[in-house]
């Protein structure tokens, strides 16, 4: 009997590769999903854009507003 473990010799079952269509489906599967990622950050990106523009012009406003409401709670000084 020969002690020989090489896995040439084994007898107990290896784990077998997918078949080269599974690999294209599931690199194509990755890459699809890369994608929709992808286009999520790109949608993401955009909106903060518009949140900050948005967020700098109230700001604006409100900083106009609170002016506004100075100047007419002022009094004037007579002399």
């Amino acid at each position: 009997q020969s002690t020989d473990m090489s896995p040439a010799s084994s007898t107990t079952s290896l784990p077998v590769s997918p078949l080269p269509e599974e690999q294209l489906f599931f690199k194509d599967g990755i890459k699809d999903e890369c994608s929709v990622l992808k286009l999520q950050l790109k949608e993401r990106d955009e909106l903060i854009v518009q949140l900050r523009e948005e967020l700098e012009k109230a700001q604006c406003f409100q900083k106009a507003l609170a002016s506004q409401a100075d100047k007419s709670t002022q009094t004037e000084l007579v002399g």
